[in-house]
C-alpha cells in the first residue's frame, strides 16, 4: 500500500500500550529515509521516472469497534515505522504552511496525518496513529500543528527531549533547508508540488491485516525473533536462478562454476557505508549496477533496479552472470586493504581512506574496460583531483552527480582520455580542480591539522615522504605507525615566546602565530617514542634530538630556527611536493581560487593572484554582527529557529560564510539587543528564533 492507502481513509491504527516507546534515531533512520525522500523528488523534478520505494511490513490486528463508529486495527508490529512517517508527513505540512505554499498541498499532507469523522465521541480519534502512552503528548504536539500544540516543538531539542520531538525538529529543519536549495533551482510549489505526490504515492509499505483466528503474537514473534532476513543480494540470486529455470539452464551446473563465487563469507561480511552497514555483496550490486545503468542506486531500491536491468539486458542471462562475476573480482581489488605500490596502487589506498565511494562506478568501467597503460593518465587524473578537492576542503556533495556525469560520458566516448577533459571542465565551487597556486595558498594559510582526519594527515604527509625522495636518497620501509607531531607546540607559550620585532604584546602577532601553528608546514611524521620526547622543549633541543633519531626526508632540511617565516617557507617546499606527487594539467575552465572562498575558521581572506605566495590574513575587524543575524534569517518564516552554528554559517552582506566568530554571535544573542530575533531560552546547542 502507498501512504495514501494506508493513512488516506479515516481509520485508527493503535499501538498497544505494552509495546516499547519510541526508539528510532536520526543516524539510524530518519537521516537515511530523508535521504531517501529527497533522492525521489530530484529524479521526479528532472523528469526522470521514479519507481516505488519500498519501507518494509506493518502488521495490522483487526479491533472490535461499534458499529458506525471509526475503523481501528492495533499495530503489531511496525509501530516505530508508522510513527515516523505520521511525523514527517506533519513537519512537510507545517514548513508548507510557513512559506505559504499552494493550500492544496497543505490539505493533502493533512488528510494523511488527521482523520475526519464528525460524529465520533473520541477525542482522540483523530489521530491516523494512536501511540503507547509514554508518547502520546508529544505525539499529540507534533500533530496537532497551529495553536493546539501543547509543547514547542519547533523549538531547538533540549537534553532529554522526546525522541518524537526530536525526530519532527530534524525532519522541519531538513524541509526548511530542502526549501531554501530549492529557491534557487525552481519554484517553492513546483518542489512540493514533487514532494508531496513522492510521499503520498512513491512510498509502499507491506501491509499484512490478520484475521480474527490469527495468533498475533505467535505472528509478531515469527516476524521478529526467528530466521534471519533477506537481504538485497539474496533477492537478486533466487530472481536470477528463477530465470535460469525457466530458461532450461543447467541451474546446479550455473551455481557450482559461476555464482558460488559470490557465496563466500566474505561477501556476506558487513562494511561500513557512511552511517550504516551492508553487507559486502549488496554494495558491491549497487557499484555494479551504477556502472551498467550509470545511474544512482539506492540502497533500498536494490532489488528493484536489478530486476529492471535484467529484463532490459540484451545480452543472455549466463554472460549477465559472468560479467558480475568478473566486475565482482574487479571490485574486491579495487577495494582490498592491501594494495600495491604502484602509482594505481597508491590512488586506490587514497580512495579508501578519503572513504571516497562514488568514484567506484568510474574505476570499476576504467578497470574492467582498459588495461592499466592505457587508464593510468585517467587514475592519477583521479587521484590529483579527489586530492586537491579534499586538501582544500571543498564540497563532496556533488560527488554523486559529478561521477554520474563522467561515467555517461566515458561510456559514451569510450576513451579514458575523457576523465581529465571532463574534469578539466568543471567550473562551479562544487566540482572544480584545484591548481597549483590553491594548494601552496592553503598549505600556507588553512589549518589542517583542523581541517583533515588524522588518518588523512597521516596519508598526505606520508605520500609528501615518499615524494621528497631523490636518486640520492636511500628509501626508508618504516614497519611502525608514525604519529604527527607540531614542530612549533600547540602549548608554545613557555618556550617560544614572540620575537621582540612583532610585538610580544601584539594582538595581530598572537593570532598569526596560532593560525600557523595548524598549518602544514608546522607539522611532521615522528615514531610514537620520539613524539613526546620532544614535545614542548625549546627548537635547538628538539631539532637535535630530531635529526639525531629521524631519517625522513621531511625532517632532514630542517633550520636552526623555527619561526612563522620558517613555518612558511617550509609550506611552500612541501606545496611544491604536493604538485609533483598530485599534478593538474594546465588549462580547464576559467580560473576559480580557493581564495575566493572562506577560509572555515580563519575569517575572510582575500584573493591571491596566480604565482604570488598567499599569506596568513588575521581576521577582519568586527563589522554589523545584528544585520548579520537579521539577514540569516531572511526569507525564513516567523517562528523559524537557527542555531549559531547556522547563522555563522549564512553568507550576509556583512560576513562571508564561516567568517564571523560563534562568540560574537551568542555574545550579540544573549544581549537580546537583534531586533526581530530573540535566543530561545535554555537551547542547547544556543539558537534564535525569528518572532516579526
Amino acid at each position: 500500500m502507498t501512504l495514501h492507502g494506508l493513512f488516506g481513509p479515516d481509520q485508527r491504527l493503535v499501538v498497544p500500550v505494552f509495546q516499547r516507546p519510541y526508539v528510532w534515531t536520526e543516524d539510524r533512520n530518519w537521516r537515511p529515509l530523508w535521504e531517501d525522500v529527497t533522492a525521489l523528488v530530484r529524479r521526479r523534478l528532472a523528469g526522470e521516472e521514479v519507481h516505488p520505494h519500498f519501507l518494509g511490513a506493518v502488521v495490522l490486528d483487526q479491533m472490535p469497534t461499534p458499529t458506525g463508529s471509526m475503523p481501528a486495527r492495533q499495530v503489531i508490529d511496525g509501530q516505530q515505522r508508522l510513527t515516523t512517517l505520521q511525523v514527517l508527513l506533519a513537519a512537510v505540512r507545517d514548513v508548507a504552511r510557513e512559506l505559504d505554499v499552494q493550500d492544496r498541498y497543505v490539505r493533502a499532507l493533512a488528510k494523511l496525518t488527521a482523520n475526519d469523522d464528525d460524529m465520533t465521541d473520541d477525542p482522540h480519534a483523530v489521530y491516523k496513529v494512536w501511540p503507547t502512552n509514554i508518547d502520546r503528548v508529544p505525539f499529540r504536539a507534533v500533530v496537532d500543528g497551529g495553536p493546539r500544540r501543547s509543547v514547542d516543538v519547533a523549538a531547538p531539542a533540549a537534553p532529554g527531549a522526546s525522541a518524537i520531538v526530536q525526530a519532527y525538529r530534524f525532519f522541519r529543519d531538513r524541509t526548511i533547508e530542502w526549501a531554501r536549495e530549492l529557491m534557487y533551482e525552481s519554484t517553492v510549489d513546483e518542489g512540493f508540488d514533487a514532494l508531496v505526490r513522492v510521499l503520498r504515492d512513491k512510498f509502499e509499505l507491506v501491509v499484512i491485516d490478520l484475521k480474527p483466528e490469527d495468533n498475533a503474537q505467535v505472528i509478531f514473534e515469527a516476524l521478529n525473533d526467528r530466521g534471519t532476513p533477506l537481504q538485497a543480494s539474496d533477492l537478486v540470486k533466487n530472481l536470477v536462478f528463477q530465470k535460469a529455470e525457466e530458461q532450461g539452464l543447467p541451474v546446479e551446473e550455473l551455481y557450482r562454476d559461476v555464482w558460488a563465487q559470490l557465496e563466500t563469507p566474505d561477501w556476506r561480511k558487513e562494511i561500513r557505508q557512511g552511517r550504516l552497514k551492508r553487507p559486502r555483496l549488496d554494495v558491491f550490486l549497487t557499484q555494479y549496477l551504477t556502472c551498467e545503468l550509470a545511474e544512482e542506486v539506492l540502497a533500498p531500491e536494490l532489488f528493484l533496479t536489478f530486476r529492471r536491468y535484467l529484463a532490459d539486458s540484451e545480452i543472455a542471462l549466463v554472460d549477465v552472470m559472468r560479467r558480475m562475476v568478473d566486475r565482482a573480482g574487479a571490485y574486491r581489488r579495487l577495494t582490498a586493504e592491501e594494495q600495491p605500490a604502484t602509482p594505481e596502487g597508491r590512488f586506490l589506498h587514497t580512495v579508501g581512506v578519503l572513504d571516497a565511494n562514488t568514484v567506484l562506478p568510474v574505476l570499476l568501467w576504467l578497470v574492467t574496460r582498459f588495461d592499466e597503460d592505457d587508464r593510468a593518465g585517467a587514475m592519477l587524473a583521479l587521484d590529483s583531483y579527489l586530492m586537491r578537492r579534499t586538501v582544500c576542503r571543498l564540497t563532496t556533495k556533488n560527488y554523486n552527480r559529478l561521477f554520474l556525469e563522467l561515467l555517461k560520458e566515458l561510456k559514451a566516448k569510450d576513451d579514458p582520455a575523457v576523465v581529465t577533459d571532463f574534469l578539466l571542465r568543471q567550473d562551479a565551487d562544487s566540482g572544480f580542480w584545484p591548481r597549483d597556486h590553491d594548494i601552496r595558498y592553503v598549505f600556507r594559510s588553512h589549518p589542517l591539522y583542523k581541517h583533515l582526519t588524522r588518518t588523512r594527515l597521516r596519508l598526505l604527509l606520508a605520500e609528501l615522504e615518499a615524494t621528497l625522495y631523490s636518486g640520492k636518497t636511500e628509501r626508508i620501509v618504516h614497519d611502525g605507525e608514525l604519529t604527527i607531531e607540531h614542530l612549533l607546540p600547540q602549548a608554545w607559550e613557555e618556550h617560544w615566546p614572540l620575537p621582540e620585532s612583532a610585538g610580544r604584546g601584539s594582538v595581530e602577532a598572537h593570532q598569526r602565530r596560532q593560525i600557523l601553528v595548524h598549518t602544514l608546514g608546522n607539522l611532521t611524521l615522528l615514531t610514537r617514542k620520539l613524539n613526546p620526547a620532544v614535545s614542548n622543549g625549546p627548537w635547538e633541543r628538539k631539532r637535535s634530538d630530531i635529526l639525531l633519531h629521524s631519517a625522513l626526508s621531511l625532517n632532514r632540511s630542517l633550520p636552526a630556527q623555527w619561526d612563522e617565516e620558517a613555518i612558511l617557507a617550509r609550506a611552500d617546499h612541501l606545496a611544491e611536493a604536493f604538485c609533483r606527487r598530485w599534478q593538474r594539467p594546465e588549462g580547464g575552465a576559467p580560473a576559480l581560487s580557493v581564495a575566493d572562498l572562506p577560509a572555515p575558521g580563519l575569517g575572510a581572506q582575500k584573493t591571491t593572484p596566480a604565482g604570488r605566495p598567499a599569506t596568513v590574513k588575521v581576521p577582519q575587524a568586527r563589522r554589523d554582527v545584528a544585520r548579520h543575524i537579521r539577514e540569516a534569517f531572511a526569507g525564513l518564516p516567523v517562528g523559524s529557529v537557527l542555531t549559531v552554528a547556522q547563522i555563522v554559517a549564512a553568507r550576509t552582506s556583512q560576513y562571508e560564510a564561516g567568517e564571523i566568530s560563534a562568540g560574537a554571535v551568542a555574545a550579540r544573542l544573549r544581549a537580546d539587543n537583534v531586533p526581530g530575533i530573540r535566543a530561545v531560552p535554555d537551547s542547547s546547542p544556543l539558537s534564535a528564533r525569528k518572532i516579526t
